[in-house]
């Protein structure tokens, strides 16, 4: 099984990569590989309502679009910026449509959303996420979210393997996230291929 994992952040070294980072190596094992995707190396994509005649542009969608279509699940890191998401990660999510795709490459695959904020926020993200953002890759949000505020305290506790009340909270919603996430990409792999039939007849949510 092959889980993805989206960093959703468009700055360099970010926050969002570390707690990505962490994840791979928590949850890597020898039945789950844990692909994890920097949005920040794919910042062309942004460009990709321009004339497509940049050789470079159309390379990194195909390398960003064949591995979200090899993963089985996926946890989307999604920082807050501003009270929304970065334009990186709406992107990537458009770019995941039928239009773009030639397909369904998140097509009826689970999806874990985690908000972080540098303060006090970080739902946000979650509220847009799973307000809209199903709509046209057409992927299966877990009724399970995770909510990191103060991002770089969290970080700083798993590198201390704190043992304080609220960072344990927040491991467990981790944990719990994760197990969810492979057991509905077990349960839905098998029929995928005929649920992703339906939706190409209703490609745009209608």
């Amino acid at each position: 099984m092959k889980i993805a994992i989206i960093s959703g952040s468009g700055r360099n070294n970010s926050n969002s990569l570390k707690l990505g980072q962490n994840i791979a190596s928590r949850y890597q094992s020898e039945t789950i590989t844990m692909d994890l995707i920097d949005l920040n190396q794919h910042s062309i994509l942004l460009r990709h309502y321009e004339p497509l005649d940049d050789p470079q542009l159309m390379y990194e969608k195909e390398q960003l679009l064949n591995r979200l279509y090899d993963c089985d699940g996926l946890m989307i890191i999604a920082p807050e910026w501003g009270g929304m998401l970065p334009p990186v990660l709406h992107n990537a999510l458009l770019l995941t449509a039928f239009g773009s795709a030639s397909g369904f490459p998140l097509g009826h695959k689970p999806a874990f959303a985690i908000g972080v904020s540098a303060s006090g926020g970080g739902h946000n993200p979650i509220s847009i996420l799973k307000g809209y953002g199903a709509k046209n890759p057409h992927l299966v949000w877990l009724p399970f979210h995770l909510i990191i505020s103060n991002i770089n305290e969290f970080l700083s506790d798993i590198d201390e393997d704190s043992q304080n009340t609220r960072h344990l909270q927040l491991m467990s919603r981790l944990d719990s996230g994760a197990h969810a996430l492979t057991l509905y990409a077990k349960q839905l792999k098998p029929i995928r291929e005929q649920l992703t039939k339906l939706s190409e007849k209703h490609p745009f949510g209608q």
